[in-house]
């Protein structure tokens, strides 16, 4: 591909613990190690988590807790201003992140768009099993990570439902064809990029 072409760009996004981060390596991995002179390049929201002492964060009184779910938590615009370089310096660009399309400044920068969803239950058991820093206060998931989760899923689904946005739900399909789909999407676009 031409190096003054953009990078196609593929948004994995959605809920809290939904299989975003592995779908991503695992996809970086697999595009990185069979297309020969094809460069692939990976973005993750979490890396761009404000400071903790940070002036814009959200303080949660009930919980004693800064809120960690909103996107005053995160540098937007150094994520916004990031994906504009990177996408023309790969040709396959993935970024994944549970707010990702939420950001306005990058909602019409995805030419392909995953939003990865669980049931409640399922998603409280995976997050209850990982550590995180600063940990959850008691009942933050309940009270406050599934409210805000339902929220803004609600944002995204308005804001994508005339455009090719698929719901994948990492319980209910296995990994293996959730990526399957994602390749051959990914190769569709090529073949078009590559025929132009």
């Amino acid at each position: 591909m031409s190096s003054t072409s953009p990078a196609i760009i593929v948004g994995l996004g959605g809920v809290t613990n939904g299989g975003k981060t592995t779908m991503c390596k695992s996809l970086e991995h697999l595009f990185s190690s069979t297309k020969s002179n094809f460069r692939v390049k990976s973005m993750h929201l979490d890396n761009y988590f404000r400071p903790n002492d940070d002036p814009h964060h959200i303080h949660l009184d009930e919980f004693h807790h800064h809120d960690w779910d909103c996107l005053e938590a995160l540098d937007t615009e150094k994520f916004v201003h990031d994906i504009e370089l990177n996408r023309y310096q790969c040709d396959l660009l993935l970024i994944e992140g549970f707010l990702i399309f939420n950001i306005s400044n990058a909602k019409e920068l995805y030419d392909l768009i995953y939003y990865f969803d669980l049931p409640y239950e399922e998603c409280q058991r995976r997050r209850s099993s990982r550590n995180y820093d600063p940990p959850d206060p008691k009942n933050y998931f309940e009270k406050h990570v599934w409210q805000v989760h339902l929220k803004t899923k609600q944002e995204v689904l308005e804001y994508f439902n005339k455009k090719k946005l698929v719901i994948v739900n990492t319980k209910e399909e296995s990994f293996d064809k959730i990526q399957e789909r994602i390749v051959n999407d990914i190769e569709i676009i090529l073949k078009e990029k590559q025929i132009q």
